[in-house]
């Protein structure tokens, strides 16, 4: 809107016939100071649970369900019972059959023991009783296993704390391998994936401390984080490369799914010429200000170094305590005289 102000301004000179020198431009200044500038990364993305602690529940095989104790929003302990599938029942006769094979392969042994040492049979018979007793006894243990592992997976239990997500299952359902009864998330910890532009990717290193700003909440409050991953491969979708934030969230109020803003801190500078962004513009010559002589603009030429989405830092042209146009800058000329708004 200011800017549209100054073009319908000084479109006024042409109208009158007035020259630059007689037009009294009105402008804001801002004093050059030596402070602190930091240089600062910016990207955005979402958040998310830790992979290990994102648990979908899936069979092994196609079972029934039986039941599902949990409702969403329950939080669970780890090894809760959190699914029951009706597994097939064929497998505990098979078990069953094994070792009544064991004991009578034991008994086989054990009479062909007395009887060896008594010299009534050969030692062929009691060896071959020997392997008998041993293959009956890998075979009851072999299924024996195969029982655990179908109880196993018949009585699902949470492999982690966390609350319930969904439930995508239904009671008398038969579930498949490929889909997802339920799902466990844990949010005390959590990650900020973020993508940023690939030239800054160098800037940024493991450990350094992030502010994220979630949109979602009503007081846009920040959140301190610290990266933990950072990713080589550049997302063709988007063009970014992710980071991963680390998110403390004991209180609970992150959610996985949640838009998040991130700023990183990748350089401080001290004892600089720091100026406002917008008091900065570009010609074909380079960057350049307007500085208040004598109540008159000055164009000067300047050379810039870091900057943020505030300030920028000043390296040559700009001396401390000038006075810099910052607004009402767009249609100044050389040696226009100018009325400092306050």
């Amino acid at each position: 809107m200011a800017r549209v102000r100054n073009i319908l301004f000084f479109s006024l000179i042409g109208i009158y016939g007035l020259s630059y020198s007689q037009v009294i431009a009105p402008v804001k200044v801002v004093q050059a100071r030596v402070q602190v500038i930091s240089e600062i990364v910016e990207g955005h993305g979402a958040i998310q649970p830790y992979p290990q602690n994102d648990i979908r529940i899936s069979p092994v095989y196609p079972m029934r369900i039986e039941a599902i104790p949990v409702k969403p929003g329950e939080c669970v302990q780890k090894g809760q019972l959190i699914v029951k599938l009706q597994r097939d029942q064929s497998i505990d006769v098979t078990v069953e059959k094994a070792r009544v094979s064991l004991e009578q392969a034991k008994l086989n042994l054990q009479r062909a023991k007395k009887l060896f040492e008594n010299g009534v049979i050969p030692g062929v018979k009691y060896e071959q009783a020997q392997t008998e007793y041993h293959l009956a006894k890998a075979d009851y243990e072999i299924q024996q296993r195969s029982l655990d592992y179908a109880k196993q997976n018949s009585n699902i239990r949470s492999p982690i704390d966390g609350y319930v997500s969904n439930v995508e299952g239904a009671v008398g359902q038969i579930a498949d391998p490929s889909q997802e009864i339920l799902r466990i998330v844990n949010t005390k910890k959590l990650i900020a994936r973020i993508g940023v532009e690939i030239e800054d990717i160098g800037k940024i290193k493991a450990e350094q401390t992030v502010d994220i700003t979630i949109p979602n909440l009503p007081d846009q409050r920040n959140f301190a984080g610290k990266v933990v991953k950072i990713n080589k491969e550049i997302d063709p979708a988007t063009q970014l490369v992710h980071l991963w934030i680390d998110l403390s969230n004991q209180d609970g109020i992150l959610q996985p799914g949640m838009f998040a803003e991130a700023r990183i801190i990748v350089k401080n500078i001290r004892n600089s010429i720091v100026v406002p962004r917008s008091a900065i513009l570009k010609d074909k010559n380079g960057f350049y200000a307007f500085i208040i002589d004598k109540q008159k603009a000055k164009k000067v030429h300047v050379e810039t170094g870091i900057q943020n989405d505030k300030a920028v830092q000043i390296i040559k042209g700009i001396q401390k305590g000038d006075q810099l146009v910052y607004l009402g800058n767009y249609e100044l000329k050389e040696g226009m005289q100018v009325s400092i708004q306050k």
